[in-house]
């Protein structure tokens, strides 16, 4: 399964041709999204950094890909994680970190354009895909 993080998303739901180049490289895994990741594109409709409403980006969002929940165990997953890339010197933000937990919880490979995110002190302990249109 392919986790996608909040940039992929945004530029996928925009019509970005990098993230649908790099989604048909994936087309085969299903796609996935962290519940923030929803609010998040969600947010992005309402503030006008989406195109589309709220209904259009939820339904699709939510027909072609599951949405995954963040739960107390998610949460103490984002920690215990955050503890690890701060031993290794790469911290996440905090957003950033539940959504990766949410994938790692999952089984999930964590597609982001987040560049501290590729350091391969964080492939040691996350599944990560390099999602990169710059």
């Amino acid at each position: 399964m392919l986790c996608l993080d909040n940039n992929l998303l945004g530029d996928y739901l925009d019509g970005s041709s990098d993230a649908r180049r790099f989604l048909q490289d994936h087309e085969t895994e299903p796609w996935a999204v962290s519940n923030i990741v929803l609010y998040e594109a969600l947010m992005g409709s309402i503030h006008g950094y989406i195109g589309g409403d709220v209904a259009t980006i939820r339904q699709a969002i939510t027909s072609s890909m599951d949405v995954l929940d963040v739960t107390e165990r998610t949460t103490v997953a984002a920690a215990e994680l955050q503890e690890e890339l701060l031993a290794r010197g790469v911290p996440a933000g905090h957003p950033d970190a539940l959504i990766a937990a949410s994938a790692k919880e999952h089984g999930a490979t964590f597609a982001t354009a987040e560049k501290h995110f590729w350091n391969p002190e964080v492939r040691e302990v996350l599944d990560v895909a390099e999602y990169d249109p710059y």
